[in-house]
């Protein structure tokens, strides 16, 4: 299961980085997710730290646009390595928040937004347990 679950992240990992994430070249999407306006979502997906404003509606369209690439790439990731979705969406923010600079915004397991910094728990424990935990003091207001 081990491997399985290795092999879904990286095929995840490798399909995000070519198809969802690195797409916006220091665009819009990139200006937001270092202004903090977005930020990883622990559930695989991008998503707005505070509730989109009605000017921000083709950063909200850019956003549908690339989770629904990222979903596509979870699906196909999960059918090759006869893993849930949901897992390899994990996998994958467990990934990309890992790469997130400090300083940015990401969202925990439990749905509360927070800075990045270098007491935030973003670990694959030995027993396949993802960790994605806010740092005590990075919850965003």
């Amino acid at each position: 299961m081990k491997r399985n679950i290795f092999a879904a992240m990286l095929v995840a990992g490798a399909l995000i980085a070519t198809s969802a994430a690195a797409i916006d070249n220091n665009g819009p999407v990139d200006k937001a997710l270092a202004a903090g306006v977005i930020g990883e979502q622990a559930d695989g997906y991008l998503g707005f730290v505070r509730p989109p404003t009605a000017t921000q509606a083709d950063l909200q369209r850019r956003i549908n646009e690339i989770n629904i690439r990222r979903r596509g790439v979870f699906n196909e990731a999960a059918k090759v390595n006869g893993e849930t979705e949901d897992r390899v969406a994990l996998l994958s923010a467990l990934r990309q928040i890992t790469k997130t600079p400090n300083g940015e915004y990401f969202q925990d397991t439990t749905k509360t937004w927070c800075v990045k910094s270098p007491d935030s728990q973003v670990m694959q424990t030995t027993d396949d347990v993802v960790v994605i935990r806010c740092a005590p003091a990075s919850k965003a207001n």
